[in-house]
């Protein structure tokens, strides 16, 4: 997991795949509209998608084996959390068409932090990662992009 602002993106690589995903986020309007973005075709794209925070234990805990996932709040905070997936517990089998593997929320959440617009936080596929959790008592409205990399790309 990389987590920073936006602004040192390039102190973690210079690989094709991150250039073209950074120079996505760094270049699109705030007043992006939902829908998806393909950027070199379903290699890198990206989702942009509006949500409503949730309690933590309401959000959704995935892993994913194709691709890496770079998550940027465009119009809010929300809170995220990190873990190894292989310490947790399955709900529901890798499904290949959305290339993702569902877990049952730990007891514990070690690696807990809130993204604000301005950040990012990628995940790479051995991590498993939640987010749009609430960071006030009250479930807020949030605007935010994930884009999308074929994690082989992300390697030398």
């Amino acid at each position: 997991m990389i987590f920073d602002a936006i602004g040192n993106w390039e102190l973690y690589g210079v690989l094709p795949a991150w250039r073209r995903a950074f120079g996505f986020l760094t270049s699109m309007d705030p007043g992006i509209a939902p829908g998806e973005y393909p950027l070199e075709e379903r290699d890198i794209y990206a989702v942009v998608f509006d949500t409503t925070t949730k309690a933590l234990l309401e959000t959704t805990l995935e892993a994913h084996r194709v691709y890496a996932d770079l998550h940027m709040p465009i119009t809010g905070p929300e809170v995220h959390a990190r873990f190894a997936a292989a310490e947790l517990e399955e709900t529901q089998p890798y499904d290949a068409k959305r290339d993702a593997v569902l877990y049952r929320h730990p007891d514990r959440f070690t690696a807990l932090f809130t993204l604000h617009p301005g950040h990012f936080a990628l995940y790479l596929p051995h991590e498993a990662h939640l987010s749009q959790g609430k960071t006030d008592p009250r479930p807020q409205q949030l605007r935010k992009v994930v884009v999308k990399i074929r994690a082989d790309l992300l390697r030398p």
